[in-house]
């Protein structure tokens, strides 16, 4: 059942001081502060060292103090912290009436379970609800072991909420649904794959109900995993399958933040270290190693969509097939988001001028579509007429494998035409027919996304569409509705696509604070309910 709200804030003195002022580096960068202790979301993401604002002394004309200049002063670090061991904080955390039910720090707090290596301790951060009793600074760290099942019922909120809703995400392609099934059974023993799940589904609950709540309790578990990973994987043999799809999991959720970070930032840091991991390693099929090395790869396409980029991930693999002969149905859509791996590598490759190897990759793209299953037939299709989209329905048995697949061929067939525009004929007319194509195959990207809302990410590819090919569109009610998809994407999913809004209005020569009139009809979005 969900639950009705996060708990009101506490009154830690540190709260209060980052409450006014937020931490001195978002403030020294121009940015917003979400003011989380010990480290704010900004830096976190950052991973910049999050220093909070210098304390204010205010000298009365009662009291006046004065030291030599030969005065000494103890050193100490920017940021303490007091761990209370004595057995009195250890028999009040585990004494019943800290249970849930009295509204104590370990039933609201951040609970974040640290990694193996620290005997499955579980930290507890400051509480944000009202204490049972009063409780000394110490007493804000408490060291308690977990328990299955989980009694905390936010936690297993968090967790139904991804087994339920966005394990799916990440699933597409994969005929044992891994990290529907065989994730969450391995986070029962993994503390690290557990606060993975409980990040991802804080900061997609917190984003998607603005409540700040839970985007304070992503933070929490998000710096669990980094520390787990950050201290367990400086060797190849840390990385873990555990970890491993911990890594995957986060990278999720640096993805919804990508709106909180500079642009030109790195955020593709758990999958650069995961590489090497792949590399040194065979992938056999149907272990939950391939279905992450699966999952990471679209989430590379992703990002190399996003900044106009190589994928960077290997693909010599026995488990990567480009073949085109008769197999499963998940086999044919994975070739599908190789091939669209292999055009990007192409495009912003150093051999993106070598024609041949453009007719090999277009090629390939046409024989994909003549030799593609029955299955990936849509069960309703019907041309836009006068609206901006045509309608595109597959049938939720296809658990979104269909979606995913033809999405990433038509992305890939996007590439191909639109780098032969800028290195084929200098013809007019020519290009004016490769232009109407590239608007032809985003139309079908999106007319998927919206027809098939119960697949999510066939929304997001929508999205990877519009933010490299929306600038071809030049009529304004077709900008009206790809501003909605956009809007819709963010506000439903939790993926940002606020630069994306910005760099379609400058590319249509509209203001950044440009916003269409609304008397207009409004997007007919029931049709992606279908069964």
């Amino acid at each position: 059942m969900p639950l009705s709200g996060p708990p009101k804030s506490g009154s830690a003195s540190l709260s209060r001081s980052l409450a006014k002022f937020g931490c001195v580096s978002c403030r020294e960068h121009h940015l917003k502060c979400d003011r989380v202790t010990p480290t704010c979301g900004r830096c976190l993401n950052a991973r910049r060292e999050c220093r909070p604002p210098g304390l204010k002394i205010r000298v009365t004309a009662e009291h006046k103090f004065k030291f030599t200049k030969k005065q000494k002063w103890v050193k100490t670090p920017r940021r303490l912290i007091f761990i209370d061991e004595s057995k009195t904080a250890a028999q009040d955390a585990s004494s019943p009436d800290s249970g849930p039910d009295e509204f104590d720090d370990a039933a609201w707090g951040f609970p974040i379970t640290a990694s193996k290596d620290s005997s499955h301790q579980t930290l507890l951060l400051p509480g944000r609800g009202p204490p049972s009793r009063p409780r000394s600074p110490t007493d804000r760290f408490l060291i308690s072991s977990p328990k299955w099942p989980l009694t905390n019922e936010v936690e297993a909120y968090l967790f139904r909420h991804f087994v339920e809703e966005l394990a799916r995400w990440l699933d597409l392609c994969d005929p044992k649904q891994t990290f529907e099934i065989e994730v969450p059974r391995r986070a029962k023993g993994c503390p690290v794959l557990l606060n993975a799940i409980f990040a991802l589904s804080a900061r997609h609950l917190g984003q998607t109900r603005n409540e700040k709540y839970y985007n304070d309790l992503a933070g929490g578990y998000n710096a669990a995993c980094l520390k787990d990973l950050t201290e367990n994987t400086k060797h190849q043999s840390g990385w873990t399958e555990d970890r491993f799809a911990a890594a995957i999991i986060l990278q999720v959720v640096e993805e919804i933040n990508a709106g909180d970070i500079p642009a030109d930032a790195d955020d593709s840091g758990h999958l650069m270290g995961m590489y090497g991991f792949v590399n040194s390693r065979s992938l056999e099929p149907e272990s939950i190693r391939a279905a992450s090395f699966w999952v990471g790869l679209r989430q590379e396409i992703y990002i190399a969509v996003r900044k106009g980029q190589q994928v960077g991930m290997n693909l010599a693999y026995q488990l990567v097939d480009r073949s085109l002969g008769t197999t499963d149905d998940y086999t044919w859509a994975n070739r599908a988001v190789v091939h669209c791996a292999d055009v990007l590598n192409f495009c912003f490759g150093s051999d993106r001028g070598q024609l041949r190897r453009w007719n090999e990759l277009d090629g390939w793209n046409q024989d994909w579509t003549n030799g593609r299953p029955d299955s990936f037939d849509p069960i309703f299709r019907q041309d836009q007429g006068s609206a901006p989209f045509p309608e595109i329905w597959y049938h939720r048995s296809c658990q979104g494998r269909s979606v995913i697949g033809v999405q990433h061929h038509l992305l890939a067939k996007l590439f191909l035409l639109d780098h032969h525009l800028n290195f084929g004929s200098r013809d007019r007319v020519a290009a004016n027919d490769v232009q109407k194509c590239i608007r032809d195959r985003v139309r079908e990207i999106c007319g998927i996304g919206l027809g098939n809302l119960w697949s999510p990410p066939g929304m997001f590819t929508a999205c990877m569409a519009i933010a490299a090919f929306g600038e071809y569109f030049r009529v304004p009610q077709d900008q009206r509705e790809i501003l909605r998809i956009l809007e819709k994407t963010q506000n439903d999913h939790a993926r940002p696509t606020e630069r994306v809004r910005q760099k379609m209005l400058r590319a249509w020569g509209l203001g950044p604070e440009y916003h269409y009139p609304q008397n207009n009809s409004p997007l007919d979005l029931s049709i992606g309910d279908n069964d």
